[in-house]
């Protein structure tokens, strides 16, 4: 019986006991379950424990004895996780206790080296590998079970419950017990639903069993020590939290020039970019999406113009050359093209992203020409409603009125800065009218930032009061959704915008930090002192979280290839997925946060 075809017999079993009133009611709200007391000393001494603990298993001598233990480590219990790394990649894993933690690390560490020198091998080289090994350890707190009316077989039951990356959890019938620590979350990019499935599968033979099965979480305590240094390297869900202090000129400026590094990294000789890279497996995906690639290109542009690294300026010119070369007649309008793509498609995002990558090019005039072929495409596309069709087909339209015509405004109110244009400003007028009423009747977070962007460019060379109230309002409904000390428990979460889930908070905050930062500035040219008190905090608790998702060399120690990844952005805390319109999008928002908090 295959995962989820069992899952799905499972679920029916559940809902069933449920309306029987079988399964317990949810104890509301849940306090968090303890973790070990550990100091960064403590850790030290335990990383070094585990170490001694491995070289004399190597050398086959008795097990070791240290000399002294801490008062406080021989005072509390905990289960200990040993992993034993080397490039990146696990050679081996053990566990010991329940029982005093420096008892319980000696035996994970004895577990662990005697899993590794079953496979054999000289014992010199084991000796000097050894003295390579990165050392991972895991101290885990009790148990504490999940009592909840809810079918957890069911995809996304439990997620209120069970925080990627900070909890881990454990599925037990009888005295059969089987479990994930958190860690193996972002280190595998495993998801939580997957994860019950493979544990059910373990301890349940067929669904009738569901009954015995009790689920649980947990939490950890987590460290790891590189070859030869003293001390610790101490994470919370694989990262090191960054306080708001250190949104600074000088990280943004780091941050950004980083992940330019990366993207002309991740461009291939014909101009493309790969599109994403998981580190956990080091693969690199097959999938494309040409709306994410022209965005890409986009980022190089605006960072060459604002005199980024020499590097980047030709990657800036391959990719652009990339999109151009399928620069076609549009047959609707006199002396107008679109950017046609492979799939036949012809997506309105991709010609509105690379009239604004001509646009933000530092040599923007001498392709005045072609951008000026692409606006007049875009302005045939929209309707006397003032809606925009999404793609240059005749005969397919796309929905994605949430990004598009976002995109498409922001290109034209580019255009208009360099040359006011009546035919652009009935394209606004037209397209306030209709996207106000679009956004108040379904509301979407994936609107507002290019909306935002495109209407506050406009209200700052027309001076439009309803262009400016607009923007105002789409930016507060979206602030409301930040999340902060007040509504979430987690630091490194603070800043995020909590989107598409309730608590949870992604890489989509990079695109929404674009719009803030512009809402900002707008605020700031019309003179409103409260929003730009709010906003300027809105924009830097946000960056804090963007800059909370880029990979730093220290989070890297599970990755087996850190050039493809270090400087990156991830999905996010707990999902390592690292696309490039991630990258793109962090880039934008952190060097516009950059011009905005320190002109």
């Amino acid at each position: 019986m295959t995962g989820h075809k069992f899952i799905g017999s499972l679920a029916g079993t559940v809902a069933a006991m449920l309306a029987a009133g079988v399964l317990a009611q949810a104890a509301t709200p849940l306090p968090e379950p303890s973790i070990p007391v550990l100091s960064e000393a403590h850790r030290g001494f335990l990383a070094q424990l585990t170490r001694r603990t491995l070289r004399e298993a190597v050398l086959g001598r008795d097990k070791y004895e240290p000399p002294y233990v801490p008062e406080a480590l021989r005072s509390q219990s905990a289960e200990m996780i040993v992993r034993l790394r080397e490039g990146g990649y696990l050679l081996a894993a053990g566990v010991g206790g329940p029982a005093p933690v420096a008892e319980a690390t000696r035996n994970a560490a004895l577990a662990a080296a005697e899993e590794w020198l079953r496979r054999g091998g000289d014992r010199l080289d084991q000796l000097r590998l050894l003295g390579e090994l990165l050392v991972e350890i895991e101290a885990a707190g009790p148990a504490q079970a999940l009592n909840i009316d809810v079918d957890w077989t069911s995809p996304g039951a439990v997620d209120p419950y069970l925080e990627p990356g900070v909890h881990g959890v454990m599925l037990e019938r009888g005295r059969l017990r089987h479990s994930v620590c958190p860690t193996e979350f972002y280190t595998s990019d495993m998801a939580l639903y997957d994860a019950l499935t493979t544990l059910a599968q373990k301890l349940a033979s067929d669904p009738s069993q569901i009954g015995h099965i009790r689920l649980s979480r947990f939490r950890t305590v987590h460290w790891y020590q590189t070859p030869g240094a003293e001390g610790v390297v101490s994470l919370h869900r694989g990262l090191q939290v960054l306080p708001p202090q250190r949104v600074t000129r000088d990280a943004l400026d780091a941050a950004v020039r980083e992940l330019a590094r990366y993207m002309v990294y991740r461009q291939q000789t014909n101009g493309h970019f790969s599109y994403q890279y998981e580190p956990a497996l080091d693969v690199y995906s097959e999938s494309d999406n040409p709306v994410r690639q022209a965005g890409a290109t986009l980022a190089l542009c605006v960072y060459a113009r604002h005199g980024g690294e020499a590097a980047v300026r030709p990657a800036a010119d391959k990719a652009l050359q990339y999109h151009l070369a399928r620069l076609t007649d549009f047959a609707a309008a006199a002396d107008s093209a679109y950017i046609a793509t492979p799939d036949g498609n012809h997506k309105l995002g991709v010609t509105a992203l690379i009239a604004l990558a001509l646009a933000e090019h530092p040599e923007d005039a001498r392709q005045s020409a072609t951008r000026d072929r692409l606006v007049r495409a875009m302005l045939k596309l929209q309707q006397p409603s003032g809606m925009f069709l999404t793609a240059f087909s005749p005969d397919v339209q796309i929905d994605a009125q949430d990004y598009f015509p976002g995109e498409a405004l922001l290109a034209l109110a580019r255009a208009y800065e360099r040359n006011p244009s009546a035919d652009i400003l009935t394209a606004f007028d037209r397209a306030l009218d209709f996207y106000r009423e679009y956004f108040e009747q379904q509301p979407s977070p994936a609107f507002v930032p290019w909306q935002v962007q495109a209407f506050a460019t406009m209200a700052r060379q027309t001076k439009r009061q309803d262009y400016a109230e607009y923007v105002f309002r789409l930016t507060d409904w979206l602030a409301g959704q930040q999340l902060s000390q007040a509504s979430c428990p987690w630091p490194e979460l603070w800043g995020g915008v909590a989107s598409s889930q309730v608590g949870r908070a992604g890489v989509a905050t990079a695109s929404y930090l674009e719009g803030f930062t512009d809402a900002l500035a707008l605020a700031q040219f019309v003179g409103d002192g409260e929003r730009v008190r709010r906003y300027q905090e809105l924009v830097r608790a946000a960056a804090r979280f963007v800059l909370q998702l880029q990979v730093r060399a220290e989070e890297a120690y599970y990755i087996r290839s850190p050039q493809d990844a270090v400087g990156g952005i991830r999905t996010n805390p707990a999902l390592n997925l690292l696309r490039i319109d991630h990258c793109q999008h962090a880039l934008l928002g952190l060097l516009k946060t950059r011009q905005v908090l320190y002109p």
